[in-house]
Formats: structure tokens, sequence, C-alpha cells
């Protein structure tokens, strides 16, 4: 569903007026800027239902152009790299290349697992990295690369959606047609909140909800050409010098 404008009013704006007025071309005060505005923070929504829900097939908003995978160069002594957390949501997996240009997977870290251990030791040598650690707007490497490489920081990412702006028209939500509606009806119900319209308040609430269990079943569900594959996992605990105990897991 377009966001507005469209010729026979099949577009998310028209649709706001629609729940609102109990028709499409119906009038309200609602002005293009707040339904635009809210429109979006629904948007947000969506996404945070979306990224919970998300199995091995990762969702990027369909309205971008270029794939969420960021570079940077790798810089002889410089474990420090500046990121744009207000652009990632989620970092998926970090990679580095390697004194002979070879790709390596880097393992993710915090200091809670290098409780009892002095962080600048971890950066006493030089050599390739090994781990990253997220603080803040940097990306710290460990061990600090002690070579340069053109582009040889990459990282894998999850970004906040393409936003509307208020004059957009032709442009759709990049999730699912199925649940572009849920955009216009949260729009609506903001306003019939606002405006005390309790009938109103109470069907769109029911609505949303029952949509909100549908994306989040839609995109659990959506690798279904990969076979979900379990092994079993082996645990000791010793509860005292006389026996151990044994539990099977089950690892997904």
């Amino acid at each position: 569903m377009v966001f507005n404008s469209h010729a026979t009013n099949q577009d998310l704006v028209s649709d706001v007026k629609f729940w609102i007025t109990g028709s499409a071309t119906g009038t309200t005060d609602y002005g293009i800027n707040d339904i635009t505005r809210t429109i979006n923070e629904y948007y947000n929504e969506v996404v945070s239902i979306i990224l919970k829900s998300d199995g091995r097939w990762e969702w990027d908003d369909s309205n971008f152009t270029t794939l969420p995978i960021g570079t940077k160069d790798l810089v002889s002594g410089q474990g420090d790299y500046d990121i744009d957390s207000a652009e990632l949501l989620n970092v998926i997996k970090v990679e580095v290349k390697d004194s002979s240009g070879k790709w390596i997977v880097l393992s993710p870290m915090s200091y809670d697992d290098k409780r009892g251990t002095a962080m600048s030791t971890l950066d006493d040598t030089q050599g390739t990295p090994t781990e990253y650690d997220k603080v803040g707007n940097s990306l710290i490497l460990h061990t600090i690369p002690n070579y340069s490489s053109s582009g040889g920081l990459k990282v894998f990412f999850q970004r906040p959606p393409s936003y509307f702006s208020y004059d957009d028209t032709t442009k759709e939500p990049g999730f699912s047609p199925l649940f572009h509606r849920y955009l216009s009806m949260g729009a609506a119900l903001d306003y019939c909140t606002v405006n005390t319209m309790t009938g109103r308040v109470n069907i769109l609430t029911a609505k949303m909800n029952d949509m909100r269990t549908m994306i989040t079943e839609h995109y659990s569900k959506r690798s279904r050409d990969e076979r979900i594959r379990m092994s079993v996992k082996n645990e000791g605990y010793d509860s005292d010098d006389s026996y151990t105990v044994s539990a099977n897991k089950i690892v997904w």
C-alpha cells in the first residue's frame, strides 16, 4: 500500500481517514505532518516485532538499495572504530582481513567476559584481531591490528526502517504487504485516543493485537526452505564428591 495520493484511495493516508470517519475521503483535522510522524512511530513498532521474530532470514527494509554491510579501513595500531549506532539496530557479524588479505570472522565479547582481567592487557600485544567489543558508538578490536588494510573491517548489521516523508506518494512500507495496514490503523488509533473516540479505539486495538500475532508468526516461519536441526548437548553437574549427574539439553 503506497503512502499517499493513490488514484482510487488505496493508500495509507486514505486508510487512516477511513478508520477515523468511515470513509477514505472523510474530512478530519489530522494534518499530513502529524499522520506522517505517527505512521513512522508505528513503522518502528512493526520493525521491533519483526526483529524479535526473525529467524535465519534477517529482515531488511526493501526500500534500501544497498545491503546492510559496512566497511572501514583497518589501520595499524588502531583498535577503536566509530560506528553510527543510530543507523545500526543489531550487529550480526564482524569480519577483518588478516595481514595476507584473507577474511576471518571475529568473536563478540564484552567486559563481563573478561572479569578479573585488566582490559589494557588485551591490547599489550598487536597482531591479527580475534575479538570485538561494542561500546557506545565504538567497535573495539582485540587484539589491535599491527597492519593496515583498505576496507579490511566489515560489519554485517540490521538497520532502522526507511521512514516516510510527508510528501511521499508512491513509496511503500519495506515489509510484507500483508501487514501494511498496521501503520494506518496505528495512526488512526492515536487520533481516536486523543479525541476520546472510545468505540473506534476498542476496534482498532483488537485488530492491531490480532495483526501483531500474525506478524510474529509470519516472520518466525520465513525460512521454510531450511530444515530445523537439533543436536544434543551434554553437561555434567557435580553436586558433591560422590556422584555426577548428566543432563541432556536440546539445542536448536
